[in-house]
């Protein structure tokens, strides 16, 4: 194991399975699964589908997991959830192996996603570092989802022709035995998903991307580098992601595809879970950010490079030529100061460029999202967001009658992209 893995579990305690390693695995894929009776064995026939005729050494490792708080009705499920799991790896040993950790009694401050994605990736990189497989590949996957049959040799293909750290995976989700409230409900949410990342990409941020925890893959060596999986009960996939995508050498895997649930859920505060739960209750259409927000965020980035080494007041001008909104935002924000760190270090405007957007990171476009739309803007129902962005960007190559022609464009705008 070389330093950069000895440093990183020197500081993080590393769950052992009881099943022999597999050390000469090539993928590894990390599922965390609480209270999954219902999906789990759907999604382990759909990973073996996708192993078959594979030569790569597969490991689905599932992180069955609990609080120390948990009623004893939860903690029975789940104990017995890892013993169906793994009379199960039996029955798939030909194709991948299946390893059990059991993640029981976990403190109560931390016990959810995150927390449990952070347990299954560590002992994924750890076992790649045991074997000198730097770049062993971990992915997110999700108790709840299937897959498409191409999904291993896809992603083994991707990281072989290139020189990759990471990378997100294309998803739609699932619709099959929807009603129409539910159809409507979950066609609006993952519009409003792909109508957010093409507004943002717009305005020329370059890290754009989906965050979507049951849809990315990334080296061990990206992952320890990074700093491993957050502890957050909700959003650790975002929060890690934005810690790999700028280290660079990140794309998108569209060639295969991921079909998360569709289900309503309230485990977890935000998400798809309680959106498609909401809009079920409230029979309402889902509100999006108004593009007005996005129009007047491009601005400031179409000016970057006239913030480079510059003093206070020139940076006060500038800021006056931008929207109102937006002047409002960054005059109540950190950014001259964050600016000025990344001025302080930046030997060329080429080099201001790129680290510009270390400043208005992912992070950042949020806040000011959220801003704009408490004190200024009003969201927007999806569909006329989109309606909005479509004719923004003159695009008249198709006929948009409805939320489902929309999803139905911008995912087939996604993977030709």
């Amino acid at each position: 194991m070389n330093k950069l893995f000895q440093k990183y579990f020197s500081r993080h305690q590393v769950y052992q399975s009881d099943a022999d390693k597999k050390l000469s695995s090539g993928i590894r894929v990390v599922v965390p699964v609480f209270l999954e009776e219902q999906y789990i064995d759907t999604m382990l026939e759909s990973l073996a589908l996708a192993a078959h005729s594979f030569d790569l050494d597969i490991e689905v490792v599932l992180v069955i997991n609990y609080s120390i708080e948990a009623s004893e009705s939860v903690k029975n499920r789940q104990i017995d959830l890892a013993m169906h799991c793994r009379i199960q790896a039996g029955k798939y040993k030909d194709v991948y192996s299946l390893t059990v950790l059991e993640a029981f009694d976990l403190p109560a401050k931390h016990a959810g996603a995150g927390l449990a994605r952070k347990i299954g990736m560590d002992y994924s990189a750890y076992q790649f570092g045991d074997a000198n497989n730097e770049k062993g590949i971990i992915v997110a996957l999700d108790a709840d989802c299937k897959v498409q049959g191409n999904y291993f040799s896809e992603i083994q293909q991707y990281f072989a022709n290139g020189n990759f750290n990471g990378c997100t995976i294309a998803f739609e989700h699932q619709r099959e035995d929807l009603d129409g409230g539910q159809f409507d409900a979950i066609a609006q949410y993952e519009l409003h998903l792909r109508y957010y990342l093409q507004a943002l990409r717009w305005t020329g941020h370059p890290y754009a991307y989906h965050t979507v925890g049951s849809c990315f893959a990334i080296t061990a060596e990206t992952y320890v580098r990074a700093g491993g999986m957050p502890r957050k009960q909700a959003g650790e996939d975002f929060y890690f992601l934005q810690k790999v995508i700028p280290m660079g050498k990140f794309g998108e895997l569209n060639s295969t595809c991921v079909y998360p649930s569709s289900r309503s859920s309230d485990r977890v505060p935000f998400g798809t879970g309680p959106t498609v739960a909401k809009l079920l209750e409230s029979n309402e259409e889902y509100e999006t950010y108004n593009l007005q927000a996005f129009i007047e965020l491009k601005n400031l980035f179409d000016m970057k490079s006239k913030f480079f080494n510059i003093n206070e007041d020139r940076y006060e001008e500038l800021v006056h030529e931008l929207s109102g909104r937006l002047r409002s935002f960054l005059v109540n924000s950190t950014f001259y100061s964050d600016l000025c760190n990344v001025n302080n270090n930046c030997s060329s405007l080429e080099v201001f460029n790129k680290r510009f957007y270390d400043v208005f990171d992912a992070f950042r476009v949020v806040k000011y999202l959220n801003y704009v739309h408490l004190h200024f803007l009003t969201k927007m129902p999806v569909f006329d967001a989109v309606l909005d962005f479509m004719e923004l960007t003159e695009r008249d190559d198709a006929m948009l009658n409805n939320v489902e022609d929309a999803l139905a464009y911008f995912r087939r705008l996604e993977k030709i992209e």
